[in-house]
Parts: C-alpha cells; structure tokens; sequence
C-alpha cells in the first residue's frame, strides 16, 4: 500500500475524492492518505483557499444533500426563499448580500460567517442602519438609492401604489422587491408667469397682457391625487381670470386706473386651489401692451394734451403778468412819488452802464434829457 503525505496551511482547506466520491475535508495539518495503485483506485485532492470564504465547488450541493454533518462541520449554509434575501455578515461587518431563491455555502473560519434574512416582499424599503454599509458594496448590494432633496417630498410608490411620503433625504430600496418610484414634490414657493395674453376689452379693443402669480404646495399627496400637473392647471384658471378680467373694462377705464384682477375671481381660484392643497399667495397684472397703430395714436394724443396743458399754463402766466402791469400803472397814477422813484430806478440802472455822466441844470435837467433823447 502507498501513502500521499498532504499539507494542509491555515488558509486552506482539502477535499478529498476517491474514484470520484466524495471522502472527507481536510483541516489544517499534515495528514497520510493512502494511495491505491492507480488500476484499483484512484485518489484526488482539491485544494480550497480561504482568501473568499465563499464556496464555490462543485460539491456544494451533493454535501447539502447527503453529507449534513460534514456541512455543519466546516460551513454557514445561507438559502434564500424567492421573497427573500440575506444579509451576511463576516466578523460582525455586512459582507455579502445573497438574492432570492439561493443555497450559498461559506466556510466557518477564519472570519466568523452570520446571515439576517429580509423579506423584501414586507419590507421593500431598506432598513437606515444597512443603507450605508450596503450602499458601499456597490452593484452586488442588490439596492438602489433615493435621494429627496432640501425644500422638497419624496411621494414612494410600490407597484404603482403610494407607500409614503418621504422627507429630506437618501433612502434605499431592495431591487428585487418590484416596481419601486419615488416623485420629488417641490413644496417651496414658486412663481407663476402668464406672458403674452391676447384679450378683448368690452370695446373690442385686442390687448396683450402679462399676469405673475405665486403659489405653494401645501400637501403633495393631495395635488397629486387631484390634479396631473399643478402648475399647468394653475396656469390655465390665471388665463380665464385674465379674460374675465378685461373683458368687462373698456380701454379707457384700464388706462384710467390701475388694473388689478377681479377680487372675487382672485378668490375662486384660491379657493380651487385649495382644494388641491395648493396655496394661492397674489395675483397681478405686470403689463398692458396696446396694439401698434393704436399705441401711436394714444401717443399722439398725450402729446396734445401735454402741448394743451403748456399753452394753458403760458396764457395763465402772461395774463398774470399783465394783471400786474395794470396794478403798477394805477399805483403810479395814482401816486406821483411813486412815479418819481420808478424814474430814479431806472436812471440808477443806466448809470451802471456808462462811464461818463455829464450834470447840467441838476438832477431834474438830467431826468429831462433821458425823456427827450438828448
């Protein structure tokens, strides 16, 4: 009889085979085996390293079958159900995570080999405590990741049903669980802006108007349940208001004051808004565009009355000033003293103008030269 001498490091382990059946695993150590000549029987060794303690050998199954206490020896079995799926867990760190429907063999040793079971199928959503650690495994976590952002709500649906409502933040869902969405749902204050508005006043004048509106989702499982697309309906009740509005004002009376939309249809559409969970904050008219021909017309006619306004106020002035002419002519008639110093008045504002002054028969010849021309 011959004997095989076979090593065993601590980083591996032995399967041995004779003629093809399984025989026994090996552990750590040197062991004598002995060796049949090859016309009776044959032995084989293979040898399994430790390096990933998953195993991977064709045998796996044939030892779960028939070989129980080899397997609870030397293993940690890890199976599955279809609506199942395992985290595994090496030295108390999350390791692996085994999918639906497996049978997974690890070896016992040298990292201590745990599993925690997950019904994906209760439990679609992640628990917080693994999101991270299975988030770091990457492609073989068998998740994927959610992330709600500041100022908004995560609307989860699960098979095209709403779970929950999500706040700020990264969530995670079990891939094989089914069909998973999650709707971001803006809740901060938006503005609304309806350009470029054709509209008819009540003399059929065409007018473009530009109306702004702010509003503010209140409760996302309600605008979402009520209607598709919050701000497309807003829109549209803005564009009634707008026609609704102006249709009932002639052009003079929306030039002549400050347009704003009807308080009463401000409040009906806050009041369907509401409805939806939305806040309605302000509506308001930013412009009122005429047409061109009619928009040189209104210039022209500003410009006559401003011209009609300067021609107004000049007559009001030299109607004044002839009013005061008159009072200082019969103050004058009236008072020759007063005349006098007018007279003096007057010669001391030329006398300003000249160098030379010649003075013959006093004060009064000179005052009569002034008057004769001299």
């Amino acid at each position: 009889m011959f004997w095989k001498t076979i090593r065993v490091s601590d980083n591996e382990r032995v399967i041995v085979m004779i003629d093809g059946r399984f025989r026994q695993i090996l552990a750590p150590g040197v062991h004598r085996y002995p060796a049949w000549p090859l016309t009776r029987a044959k032995l084989q060794v293979e040898t399994c390293y430790l390096t990933d303690q998953t195993f991977t050998n064709s045998a796996a199954s044939l030892l779960l079958k028939e070989y129980p206490d080899v397997v609870k020896e030397h293993f940690v079995v890890v199976e599955t159900r279809d609506t199942q799926a395992a985290v595994v867990y090496a030295d108390g760190k999350v390791w692996k995570v085994i999918g639906p429907g497996k049978q997974v063999l690890f070896w016992n040793s040298p990292k201590a080999v745990a599993a925690d079971y997950v019904s994906f199928a209760e439990a679609p959503r992640v628990a917080e405590k693994l999101r991270a650690p299975l988030t770091r495994l990457g492609r073989e976590s068998g998740i994927s990741t959610v992330t709600v952002d500041e100022g908004k709500v995560g609307l989860w649906y699960f098979e095209s049903k709403l779970r929950e409502t999500l706040a700020p933040g990264t969530y995670a869902f079990w891939t094989w669980a089914g069909n998973t969405r999650v709707e971001q749902i803006d809740m901060r204050m938006a503005p609304l802006e309806v350009n470029g508005q054709e509209v008819l006043t009540k003399d059929k004048v065409t007018l473009r108007v530009n109306v702004s509106a702010r509003y503010q989702i209140l409760d996302a499982v309600r605008a979402v349940a009520t209607v598709k697309d919050v701000y497309a309906h807003l829109y549209l009740l803005v564009q009634f208001a707008i026609r609704e509005t102006f249709g009932k004002r002639t052009l003079e009376e929306i030039l002549g004051n400050k347009v704003s939309i009807d308080e009463g249809v401000v409040s009906k559409i806050r009041k369907d808004m509401a409805t939806c969970g939305v806040r309605v904050d302000e509506i308001g008219v930013k412009d009122v565009i005429l047409p061109g021909d009619l928009r040189e017309i209104m210039n022209r006619v500003v410009e006559a009355e401003k011209t009609a306004q300067a021609n107004l106020i000049r007559r009001r002035e030299e109607t004044a000033a002839t009013r005061s002419l008159l009072n200082t002519a019969r103050l004058m008639d009236e008072n020759p003293i007063l005349v006098r110093l007018k007279e003096l008045e007057t010669l001391e504002k030329l006398t300003e103008k000249v160098d030379r002054i010649s003075v013959t028969n006093g004060l009064e010849g000179l005052l009569e030269q002034i008057k004769i021309g001299r």
